[in-house]
């Protein structure tokens, strides 16, 4: 995959599809990632009702431990690793087309981060439309606080992603991640980062009918004394993946964005929330191209 010039609009040079379980529902999925020929964006198809679901903050359900979108009664899960994994590359363009009738899904949780998606997508290969890729460029400083937690944005050069996460867990403690994102920097510092959580949290989801689907093969599972997994892929990999879902998430702004984030104790709800308000406070931003 060449990375010399994102300037243009990407698509997959063929498709590609994808099979697995969902990690909160257990149940099997497939989608088929579809090159586009025009700027259309990001978008979910369910094939059954032809029902079309643009990537967009307009369309979001839920964010309770995943981000779900949802219209005309069709509701797609835990969309944020492949979301994650394509404006990690930055692919703008693509049909997702869903192939189950169910008007309920979830998207295959594979490893549980974004490596598979990603290795699916670089041996599609990916295209350049013959379109500029539009960026919305931030102006002006938005800020977020609920409480301890907080998320901002403010005016800089390229995307920077300042994370810091903080559990009262032994093992995990104050983790702090900043990069300048990129599809070199995603592919090396946070495409292959996993969800975690504390062994003491699972049963209390599984109450709630979550994690259905979750083992050692797609979660990290933190005991007091250390992972279950063994070795990890990081040794921060908790806040590299905060850094993954926050990616995914800023999907729902339609295009790439350019600003400085920063993020404290934030997840899906702030993450979401910062699209809404980006997209809320128009005056504080403006759109651009590469090309022009």
């Amino acid at each position: 995959m060449s990375l010399t010039s994102l300037s243009m609009s990407r698509t997959l040079s063929r498709p590609i599809r994808v099979e697995g379980r969902g990690v909160h529902s257990n149940t099997p999925s497939s989608i088929l990632l579809k090159p586009v020929v025009s700027d259309t964006g990001l978008r979910f198809i369910h094939s059954a009702s032809s029902t079309i679901i643009p990537v967009d903050v307009t369309f979001l359900r839920s964010t309770a431990y995943a981000t779900t979108l949802s219209k005309n009664g069709v509701e797609i899960q835990t969309v944020e690793h492949l979301l994650s994994a394509l404006v990690g590359l930055s692919v703008f363009n693509l049909d997702l087309v869903l192939e189950s009738p169910a008007t309920t899904q979830e998207l295959p949780i594979l490893d549980g981060s974004s490596k598979e998606w990603v290795n699916r997508i670089l041996e599609a290969g990916i295209s350049s439309l013959e379109l500029p890729q539009k960026t919305l460029k931030i102006k002006e400083k938005i800020n977020i606080v609920q409480g301890n937690k907080s998320i901002s944005v403010e005016p800089s050069s390229g995307l920077i992603i300042d994370y810091t996460i903080q559990f009262d867990h032994s093992v995990i403690g104050t983790q702090h991640h900043r990069l300048l994102l990129d599809p070199r920097s995603y592919l090396s510092e946070i495409g292959s980062a996993r969800t975690f959580c504390l062994e003491s949290e699972i049963k209390s989801m599984r109450e709630l009918g979550l994690a259905k689907g979750g083992s050692l093969d797609n979660a990290i599972v933190y005991t007091d004394h250390g992972p279950l997994n063994g070795v990890l892929r990081y040794k921060d990999e908790p806040v590299r993946h905060k850094i993954l879902d926050l990616v995914g998430d800023l999907a729902l702004l339609g295009c790439p964005l350019e600003g400085k984030i920063i993020a404290q104790g934030a997840g899906h709800q702030l993450h979401t929330e910062l699209c809404r308000r980006i997209l809320q406070e128009s005056h504080k931003w403006e759109l651009t191209t590469l090309a022009s």
